[in-house]
């Protein structure tokens, strides 16, 4: 609205008039809303199960006087307060903001709170990373597919991070090995970003969401499958610092 025309209004008009313009500008979309809405609900998913055996545990200690009983429930409550930590730092890195734009996080850091989100998993975890500070969404990707990978051996097996240079590009090998290990194919819809918002689920909004966030800093995710092995590979336009 020009500005002539907005001075010439009442004075509670153009503070209406202002207000609906703020609001405007600043709107979120309702694909965002749906989107931010999955994470969220792929997030208390992965907490549910922790907080459960919490709140189990402190009934075990009202009720109980057995020794043995209330030792049995302190050691689930340390177990579970632990795991839920583990995975709330996961998801502040993997889904968070994490600070301003161009924020870098310490891989060694990353490392650390991966393998303790991805401790007592069937499978082995190894994290093949430089010890140097990397920006916080090449974080973000190394993580979410990292977990995706986990995904791909249920049987168990050994799951490897890799983060490394490739030419001028940064380089995420994320390998799963196992028995029966496998990609589904609404995950690798889902990496592809093609599938519209209506179609997504818990298990499907991260790799949509990764898939968006590769594409937008022009890089490219693949994928690869063998007999008991699932190769996922993100090729991003940086290059890493040297140790």
């Amino acid at each position: 609205m020009p500005n002539n025309t907005l001075q010439a209004l009442p004075e509670p008009a153009q503070l209406r008039v202002l207000r609906a313009l703020a609001i405007q500008e600043n709107s979120v979309t309702m694909p965002d809303l749906d989107l931010a809405a999955l994470l969220v609900s792929r997030v208390c998913h992965d907490l549910i199960s922790p907080v459960g055996a919490i709140s189990n545990g402190m009934e075990i200690l009202e009720d109980e006087q057995d020794p043995e009983m209330r030792k049995h429930a302190l050691a689930l409550i340390d177990h579970s307060v632990k795991q839920a930590r583990s995975r709330l730092l996961f998801a502040r890195l993997a889904f968070g903001a994490m600070g301003s734009a161009g924020a870098e996080i310490a891989l060694r850091e990353a490392g650390q709170i991966a393998r303790e989100f991805f401790h007592g998993a069937k499978f082995k975890f190894v994290w093949d990373a430089p010890d140097i500070a990397l920006e916080k969404e090449l974080v973000k990707i190394a993580l979410n597919l990292a977990q995706i990978g986990g995904d791909c051996v249920p049987r168990g097996g050994v799951l490897t991070c890799k983060i490394s240079p490739a030419g001028a590009n940064a380089e995420i090998c994320i390998t799963a090995e196992g028995p029966r290990a496998n990609l589904p194919q609404d995950i690798i819809s889902a990496l592809s970003a093609g599938m519209a918002i209506g179609d997504l689920t818990g298990r499907t909004i991260a790799p949509h969401v990764i898939a968006l966030l590769v594409k937008s800093m022009r890089g490219r995710i693949t994928h690869a499958t063998a007999p008991e092995r699932v190769v996922l590979t993100a090729a991003l336009p940086q290059k890493l610092r040297s140790a």
